[in-house]
């Protein structure tokens, strides 16, 4: 499912499901913010941003790599 045709593609799914997943993290810290604001709501929704983040450089880099080194 997350195989590619070559290895820059299959490290672009592996990054944009990292990616979701920080999304994810982030709405369910959100959600939890509802209910308490501080504690493990906001530390979710921080780390859930943070990984989202992380992961989108490392896709930016990826596509550069990708145009520069070819397919």
């Amino acid at each position: 499912m997350l195989k590619g045709k070559s290895r820059y593609e299959t490290l672009e799914n592996y990054l944009i499901s990292l990616i979701v997943l920080g999304a994810v993290l982030f709405g369910a810290g959100i959600g939890l913010s509802a209910i308490n604001s501080t504690g493990i709501s906001t530390i979710t929704a921080m780390l859930g941003i943070f990984v989202s983040f992380i992961f989108t450089v490392a896709l930016v880099f990826v596509w550069v790599a990708k145009d520069i080194f070819g397919h």
